[in-house]
């Protein structure tokens, strides 16, 4: 039972413990301690737990992110600035500053950390007027002339603000107006400039239309007198060449004709030539022919094509007459029939 008591007694001071020794910074917060001895503690506490002793230690807790400083028409507290011609107008701008890291304990330390933003705010306006009454009615309507303006009192707001330990990072102008009566005055001036630029304008696009005419019908003169000359060298080529042309079939037909009459004459001498060889060949032959004929060789060749076709008819012979055999069957009487040799 007593482990148990002392078991809870240690959970409950373990409970207590963050609540009552420890202070948490968030993360969108600057800590600043306060001691009853030592007074502010130098050096600003980060985001995170931090030891704070009851009774003893008090802590502050700033606004570390960016601080926007509005000054706006819908806010009811647009700038006033007075111009070189001096015509007032009013200005809708906004800076955006913050603490200077490592500094808010300064803040505190001087008693500022309750009313800076209204000082850095009177700050502020006092050098924004200063600085943006350099631009004139005209330069106002200048967005570059206006965020010149601007980048130069940026500056000269941080030098006047960093007495409260914060610092500028942009000075934006979002908006100018001047009064009811100049704004009209100032839109009549503006509109007829415009009309004079629109006059202009127009006295430009006419010149150019007349321009732009001339110079179509300049082209389509050119256009033409460049066709007709074209069409003529076309019409002189076209000539030139049908007569080229003319000629080389002309040519062509003479040289057509001419190898035509001459392979004629050469085909008429080539078979004239070949009658010729080949009457000369057939006499050749008859001559060969009887020559071979008139051999005895060429004899014996006719006696054999003789017998070949010879055909021996009906034959009465007289058994009276011993001799008719020998005189007509025997082979000396063949020969000399076949052979037209005379015997001894």
């Amino acid at each position: 039972m007593r482990v148990l008591n002392i078991v809870s007694a240690v959970i409950v001071c373990l409970w207590l413990m963050p609540k009552t020794c420890l202070e948490q910074i968030d993360p969108d917060k600057i800590g600043v301690r306060k001691s009853i001895e030592g007074g502010v503690s130098e050096g600003d506490y980060l985001p995170g737990w931090h030891l704070s002793l009851p009774f003893v230690h008090s802590w502050y807790q700033l606004d570390a992110t960016l601080h926007y400083l509005d000054f706006s028409d819908d806010a009811g507290t647009a700038l006033d600035v007075r111009t070189k011609e001096n015509n007032i107008i009013f200005i809708d701008c906004v800076i955006v500053y913050h603490i200077i890291p490592g500094e808010a304990w300064m803040l505190v330390r001087e008693g500022l950390h309750q009313t800076y933003d209204a000082k850095v705010k009177s700050a502020a306006m006092g050098i924004l007027r200063e600085k943006l009454a350099d631009l004139s009615n005209i330069d106002v309507q200048d967005a570059d002339k206006r965020e010149k303006a601007t980048a130069i009192a940026l500056p000269a707001v941080n030098e006047a603000i960093r007495q409260y330990h914060v610092a500028a990072t942009h000075v934006t102008v979002r908006g100018i107006r001047f009064r009811p009566q100049y704004e009209e005055k100032l839109q009549n001036k503006q509109f007829f400039v415009v009309q004079g630029k629109l006059d202009e304008a127009l006295q430009r696009q006419s010149k150019a239309a007349q321009d732009t005419e001339t110079l179509e019908k300049t082209i389509d003169k050119e256009i033409a007198l460049k066709t007709e000359e074209w069409n003529k060298k076309i019409e002189e080529l076209k000539s030139k060449f049908e007569l080229e042309i003319a000629a080389i079939e002309a040519e062509g037909v003479t040289y057509d004709r001419k190898r035509r009459a001459d392979g004629d004459a050469a085909h008429d001498a080539a078979i004239a030539e070949g009658n010729l060889a080949e009457t000369r060949a057939q006499a050749l032959g008859e001559k060969l022919r009887s020559e071979a004929l008139a051999s005895q060789a060429g004899r014996t060749y006719s006696a054999i094509e003789a017998v070949k076709g010879f055909k021996l008819g009906d034959i009465q012979m007289n058994s009276s007459d011993p001799g008719f055999l020998q005189k007509c069957c025997s082979m000396e009487a063949w020969r000399k029939f076949f052979l037209a040799e005379t015997g001894p």
